[in-house]
């Protein structure tokens, strides 16, 4: 009986642990910032007067020349907002308030 509560101890253990890798691996690798694209060209986007370079080999990347100056966004950044050495790795039209 011992033996038993002790290997369903373990296997409650190892189930907290790979869902707690399971919900990291969905989680988002920085911050996210909404805004107006105010210019877009090639590998940067401006977006409300603040200029995020796009990560190459990235979905924002591939997607940047489907935007428009003037649509609310999110930009996914690979770090945080403040840093210059976040760059935009995924870009979607805003929806939402």
């Amino acid at each position: 009986m011992k033996a038993r509560n002790t290997l369903l101890g373990w296997l409650a253990c190892a189930g907290v642990t790979l869902g707690a890798a399971a919900a990291m691996a969905s989680a988002m690798p920085g911050e996210v910032v909404t805004g107006t694209i105010t210019a877009i060209n090639g590998n940067m986007v401006n977006v409300q007067g603040q200029t995020y370079s796009i990560a190459a080999a990235s979905v924002a990347y591939s997607v940047a020349q489907n935007f428009k100056p003037g649509q609310l966004v999110d930009l996914q950044l690979n770090g945080p907002a403040k840093s210059s050495a976040s760059q935009v790795v995924n870009i979607t039209l805003h929806s939402g308030d």
